[in-house]
């Protein structure tokens, strides 16, 4: 009876992993550049699940011998045209250097071409305006992670419930490249993901050749109506590029309700119930009960391997492409709730250009001096 239900079991645990839209691909789909970040987060996705990879673009280097072995048949090319012209491209994935991106993508929507890009898809706010302009508008997926991370799952509800937050995003310097449309982008993005769009209330700014700190306050009226005629979400915001790499922090801390939130991406969701009070008088000062903590989300390893502990599924990079491979192949079917999703988007997590707009008006407030 037991071996019964552990064999229907793990039989219900491969059918799950099968269901993937990654597995059932058949479109013919090109690459578009060949850096560190596409080698190690993007490659290895689209090699595991065997997409149909008819062309990588890169500018003047020729890996073919190394990547020949891993996507059969696929050619090496170094212009874009040949991608522009074929009409069994159905899908096109962008990462290269981030100045670039911008013409690329141009290109490609004209095109009539579906695109994945790494962020930043543009670097300021009059090239995404241009961008917005083009119709009809093909689908585009932005590289933005956070959205997709599992851990979502876990806080979506909770930060419903939100009063406060503070966001702690470290980094040591950028030694090339934007560091608001390259490392700044994703906090001010995952805010907004969590809270809503944001308003920006003041912020302060220290600027060296040591590197580059925000501290900000912002507010947010929430994802749904129920935040109507309730106080707006206060956030604080500490983003710098004036600590280390080794290693990063990204901390956000969210006080609901109910509980203190502390989220550390990509790792840990654990909550802090927060004490009853009585007459507003808090009960653990007069009881002494113990603190409740619930661990929420973890991505400790486990004893065998799963692609749940999986840093390329754990940090949001597979479920983002999986999202928009399965847009590519079904267009007219309502896409598979990706992991960490969005709920108050239809179980999706969009990641497309007009999702960014307020983002990016944000961050051209940020690129001034502040006011007083």
């Amino acid at each position: 009876m037991l071996n019964a239900l552990l064999k229907r079991f793990n039989h219900h645990r491969k059918e799950k992993y099968f269901q993937s839209p990654l597995f059932h691909a058949q479109k013919n789909y090109a690459f578009v550049g060949f850096g560190i970040h596409s080698m190690t987060s993007l490659y290895p996705v689209l090699r595991h699940f065997n997409i149909r990879l008819k062309y990588i673009c890169t500018k003047n280097t020729d890996w073919k011998n190394q990547l020949s072995p891993l996507f059969p048949g696929c050619s090496f090319i170094h212009e874009l045209q040949p991608i522009l012209d074929d009409d069994t491209i159905a899908g096109v994935f962008v990462c290269t250097t981030p100045e670039v991106h911008y013409d690329i993508l141009t290109r490609l929507l004209i095109a009539g071409k579906p695109v994945f890009i790494e962020k930043p898809p543009c670097q300021t706010l009059d090239q995404l305006n241009q961008l917005l302009t083009i119709a009809p508008a093909p689908i585009c997926t932005v590289g933005l992670q956070r959205r997709h991370w599992p851990g979502n799952k876990a806080i979506w509800k909770k930060c419903r419930q939100a009063t406060s937050y503070c966001y702690q995003f470290q980094t040591g310097p950028l030694a090339e490249g934007d560091p608001y449309t390259e490392l700044f982008i994703h906090p001010l993005d995952y805010a907004q993901h969590l809270f809503g769009e944001a308003r920006l209330e003041s912020f302060s700014k220290h600027e060296d050749n040591k590197g580059l700190t925000l501290q900000l306050h912002l507010t947010h009226s929430g994802l749904t109506s129920s935040h109507s005629g309730h106080p707006r979400i206060s956030g604080l915001l500490h983003l710098s590029t004036h600590y280390t790499w080794n290693p990063p922090i990204e901390s956000l801390s969210v006080n609901t309700t109910a509980e203190l939130l502390s989220i550390q991406y990509p790792t840990t969701v654990t909550g802090k119930q927060l004490p009853f009070r009585v007459l507003n008088i808090p009960t653990e000062r007069v009881l002494g009960h113990p603190a409740v903590t619930k661990e929420y989300f973890s991505d400790t390893p486990t004893l065998t391997p799963a692609q749940e502990t999986n840093t390329l599924y754990t940090q949001g990079f597979l479920p983002e492409i999986e999202h928009f491979i399965s847009l590519v192949e079904n267009p007219r079917a309502t896409p598979r709730p990706a992991s960490g999703a969005n709920p108050n988007n239809n179980g999706e997590a969009s990641n497309d250009l007009p999702s960014l707009l307020n983002l990016y008006q944000l961050i051209e407030k940020l690129r001034k001096p502040p006011v007083g």
